[in-house]
Parts: structure tokens; sequence; C-alpha cells
């Protein structure tokens, strides 16, 4: 099993920032506290068997059975309504942390868009359990060797290649950042899934298309990756670089956000966080994530709300020219 050295790291780092001065807040101390007094329902914003609902359910059962909390987690779907019905229901149940969110940031997309009647006020973040992210290719032919080659040939050539998107999904957005940032155009063909994506760019119908690192990886042939979204290189992926490290402050880790209401007590926050770090550093989960071409790792509430507001104003800006 590989396991990344500076993940292992920030997992620890991240389990010590939840430790007070006289031990661990989390479930075996928690015991004696009031919090949760109650199963805590954890609410899904999409239907059963995607990655954020397999993520939600393999960290609950790991909390049951490790003990982390001295309740365990119940995991509902709520899909519809661009995340709408999810929020609904959150806003229906328990106003202090035992009716919460599993989402990721498509959340972001559909505040920028406004397409649900909530924004980031109406949450207070618990943290980060790991994400992955996205690469940006070109077929295997392509004249383009480097992103770098890509951005030159576009700045001489506006809108000179054709880019595979569905109109305000995580791919148009992705490379619409990219492509804000670094100072270029694409023209785009209206792709919904990512079988479309791949169906036209191997057609030459699209020079340009984003997939998630694990779709790429199992295509293997007829593809070529530029760039890589991560805030660091894929292992799996050792000679894509990275957007940030070409000088683009762009980066979409698209990660499993747990999110409670905003008039959770900070106790009751810390709790579900010092349960949640615990659990993504387990060696089952952390092995799931690599097997998965997922990054696992936590970030606390705090910092994972700052990075929230951040990326939310680069999808406004995006949003801003579609609607």
């Amino acid at each position: 099993m590989r396991i990344h050295t500076k993940i292992m790291a920030t997992l620890a780092l991240g389990a010590a920032a939840l430790v007070s001065p006289v031990g661990p807040i989390g479930a075996k101390s928690a015991g004696a506290q009031d919090f949760p007094a109650k199963p805590i329902e954890v609410i899904v914003p999409f239907k059963p068997g995607g990655r954020t609902d397999v993520v939600a359910r393999m960290i609950g059962e790991k909390i049951k059975e490790k003990g982390l909390l001295n309740q365990p987690l119940a995991v509902v779907n709520a899909d519809g309504g661009a995340g709408a019905n999810a929020v609904n229901r959150m806003q229906r149940g328990d106003d202090n942390g035992h009716t919460i969110i599993h989402w990721h940031h498509q959340a972001l997309i559909a505040m920028a868009m406004n397409l649900g009647d909530f924004n980031l006020d109406d949450f207070k973040s618990i943290g980060y359990t790991g994400g992955g992210s996205p690469v940006w290719v070109v077929r295997e032919d392509s004249e383009f060797e480097t992103f770098d080659d890509l951005v030159a040939y576009l700045k001489e050539n506006p809108r000179g290649l054709v880019e595979a998107v569905g109109i305000g999904t995580i791919p148009h957005f992705v490379g619409a950042m990219l492509a804000n940032e670094a100072g270029f155009e694409t023209r785009y063909v209206t792709a919904n899934s990512a079988a479309d994506r791949l169906r036209l760019l191997l057609g030459n119908n699209a020079d340009i298309a984003l997939f998630a690192a694990s779709e790429y990886l199992a295509q293997g042939e007829g593809l070529k990756p530029l760039v890589y979204f991560g805030r660091e290189r894929l292992p799996d992926l050792p000679d894509v670089p990275t957007a940030t490290e070409l000088g683009y402050d762009v980066s979409w880790a698209n990660p499993n956000w747990w999110l409670a209401p905003a008039s959770t007590s900070d106790e009751n926050v810390a709790i579900l966080e010092a349960a949640l770090a615990e659990a993504i550093a387990d060696p089952e989960i952390v092995e799931y994530f690599t097997n998965n071409t997922l990054e696992a790792y936590w970030t606390p509430g705090a910092e994972a709300m700052a990075d929230a507001r951040k990326q939310l104003e680069a999808l406004q800006a995006v949003a801003a020219t579609i609607n």
C-alpha cells in the first residue's frame, strides 16, 4: 500500500491540532458530554452509490468501529434541486450538529449560479476529509507537449481550440477558472458526461477536455495529460505538473466536505472534527483513497471555509460570463 509521507504528516498535524491540554476531545472523552445525544443524520445530496455517498458511509462505519463518537452516523440521500433538497432537510432537522451534510464543491457551483436558496452563511464548516482532482488532457497525438505550449497557441489564436464541456458543470467551471487565470479562451462543444467528452476528444471533434484523474487512468490510451488541478502532483501521474506550480493560482480538489447548520455550537463542531480527523487517518481509509486515485487528508473547518470562500469568488467570476 502506498501512503504518502506528506499526507500522513498532514493528518498527524490535523489530529494534533484537535487535542486539548487535558487530552483528546474525540469519542471516548466526548462520552461524558451531552453531544451527540442521538444518532447524527448525515445528508448526502446525491443518489446512493456515488463517491460522496460511499465516502460518507465508509467514514461513518470507521467512526462506529473505533468508537470515535458515542452515537452512530446515519447516512440518508436527498438528491435533487441542485442540493436544495438536502439543505432544506438539514434546516428542518436538529440545529446543533445532529443533522449535517456531506457534500463537495458542487455546492459552490450551485451558489455561484444561484441555483438554490442557500449560501455559505447558512453553514458552519466541519472540515474536509480528502478529495480528488481532475486533469486537463489533449489527444495523445496532439502537437502540444506541455500546458505552456497550449497557452502560447491560444494566445496567438484566440478561441482556436475546442473544449468539450457541459455548461455549468465542474469541467466547465474548472477549465474556465484556469483560462481566466492564464488569459486565454477556448470555444465550447457540449459534452454532458465523461463518456461524451471522451468520444468527442478521440473522434477529433474536440481538442481539450477535463477528466477525473481516475477516469484518465482507466482510459489509459489515446490521451495526454497536460496539467493536474491538485495542490500537489499525483503520485500516479508524477510527470504531470499542477496548475499552481506552473504559476496559476487555480486548484480544484472537490473535497469531501462536512457541513453543519450555521447555528451549531463551536464545541459540537470540535467534537465532530476530532472524530472525522481520526477516521480519515485510518490506514484502511487511506488505502481506499489511494486505490481510487483520491487523496486522503484532513482540513479543519475554519481552514476549509476560508478555502471555499476563495473558490466561490473564482466560480462567481465564471458564472458572470454565462448568466
